[in-house]
């Protein structure tokens, strides 16, 4: 099995990518240099490239304070680049794990870990991007 892991540059990314390596997995790690996933002729080379069996998702952006500024390029690389992420991935059959955050919840739940069924209610531009 062939991983492909985005955002490979990224403190999320390189534990994925150390970690599946210490597994003996197949990995092709690409850092935003390798693989701007906001660019649809670059998601698609990159598919044709290295055909993946599973994508993970670690690209981001995670300036959270940066984001109240930049709402638009945090919603360009945070909801934008995963659709296509995941149109690419539905067309090659190859499956997709995208990495999320809890700044999509409200912050005032009472239960550690989060509930998988709570309903989100972002209260910043970072959660509003990554819940998109």
């Amino acid at each position: 099995m062939r991983w492909l892991v985005t955002g490979a540059g990224g403190m999320l990314g390189r534990d994925v990518v150390d970690t599946l390596r210490r597994r003996g997995a197949d990995v092709v790690a690409l850092d935003r240099a390798a693989l701007d996933i906001t660019r649809p002729d670059a998601v698609e080379a990159a598919f044709a490239e290295h055909r993946p069996d599973l994508v993970v998702n670690c690209a981001a952006y995670t300036a959270v304070d940066d984001a109240e500024t930049d709402e638009e390029r945090a919603l360009c690389v945070n909801a934008d680049g995963p659709r296509l992420l995941a149109r690419a991935c539905a067309a090659s059959g190859t499956r997709l794990l995208h990495v999320s955050t809890d700044y999509v919840f409200s912050g005032t739940a009472r239960t550690s870990p989060y509930p998988e069924d709570l309903p989100p209610a972002p209260r910043t531009a970072y959660g509003r991007t990554k819940l998109a």
